[in-house]
């Protein structure tokens, strides 16, 4: 049963996003091989084929007598399909809890360097002394 329904599907859904919904024409193509086939009885369903679907048959002869007909069978007019997909979902919501604590400020002693007179620094770069 899982079988059956994932080729249903599978089929539903290659029918409808690609050009296999031209295979649906099927019956027209044979029903007006079967209105040629009446009207010349040496046409083969080769030759039929031939006659309609080689090069661009419609743009070379848009005005013989079957016009309309011939825009019916498969794969002589391709369809445009559109495949769009659009998923519902529930709406996103968001909550954002804001604490804010009061900023606590201590002194920190901290030292100003550039008054502090360091050994090291104060023994290089001396200007010469005179004795």
């Amino acid at each position: 049963m899982k079988r059956v329904l994932a080729i249903f599907f599978l089929t539903i859904y290659m029918v409808s996003t690609t050009e296999l919904s031209q295979l649906l024409k099927l019956p027209v193509l044979i029903e007006h091989y079967f209105e040629h086939k009446g009207k010349n009885r040496g046409i083969t369903f080769a030759g039929f084929l031939i006659a309609h679907y080689k090069g661009n048959h419609l743009e070379n002869h848009p005005h013989n007598d079957d016009y309309e007909q011939d825009r019916k069978l498969p794969f002589i007019v391709h369809t445009d399909f559109l495949a769009t997909s659009f998923v519902l979902s529930k709406p996103v919501s968001f909550e954002i809890e804001v604490n804010i604590l009061p900023v606590q400020r201590e002194k920190i002693a901290g030292t100003d360097d550039t008054f502090v007179q360091s050994h090291f620094l104060s023994s290089i770069w001396q200007p010469p002394k005179s004795c």
